[in-house]
């Protein structure tokens, strides 16, 4: 019976559907109880999802807490999985939307920018990998300016996207990510 839906809902999506079934079967299977399955599906997952929260955060705590988060609410809501996107797709927009949400509770989130609260220019250090400098850059952004330079820039979503998810207009996302952009040329010591 069980394997009767599961191919139901594959003919319902059709040749695209095919190629997310085996996650389809995976997420019925953690429905029904497969806990081991479940840790698989957690250890593959753990360190891109701790990345992004950790980018959205600014800081190793709240990227835990964000994680945490996200993985739990995977759980409860596994059977809402719907095969239309891998498991991998689908747990990472939770953790976005998990991100948000706790951003959203921070006070003062979308904060205006000015000299006093810009940051400072990072000295330079030569030996730093571009990656691990532009990272550094990006935790010291105001916070509401980091959440839509990551969003956007790192993240791919657009001006409309991040409007809608942060509850804020496209004028006030479009203006967080000048900010921001500003902000990093001069934390990374570049002025163009």
């Amino acid at each position: 019976m069980k394997h009767e839906a599961v191919k139901a809902q594959q003919m319902e999506l059709g040749a695209t559907g095919n190629a997310f079934a085996e996650d389809l079967s995976i997420a019925q299977e953690i429905a029904a109880g497969n806990r081991a399955l479940f840790k698989q599906v957690y250890d593959r997952n753990i360190n891109v999802l701790y990345n992004l929260a950790r980018r959205l955060a600014g800081g190793d705590i709240e990227a835990e807490d964000i994680v945490q988060d996200t993985f739990i609410r995977a759980y409860q809501k596994i059977n809402m999985f719907a095969g239309r996107s891998t498991l991998s797709s689908w747990l990472y927009r939770i953790c976005v939307n998990v991100g948000l949400e706790q951003l959203r509770k921070k006070k003062g989130t979308y904060e205006d920018l000015n000299d006093s609260n810009c940051g400072t220019v990072e000295p330079d250090q030569k030996k730093l990998i571009l990656r691990r400098k532009l990272d550094k850059a990006i935790k010291k952004l105001p916070q509401g300016c980091r959440t839509v330079f990551v969003l956007h820039d790192i993240e791919g979503f657009n001006h409309r996207e991040i409007a809608e998810r942060l509850n804020l207009a496209e004028g006030t996302s479009k203006s967080q990510l000048f900010k921001a952009r500003m902000t990093l040329r001069k934390i990374l010591g570049g002025s163009r």
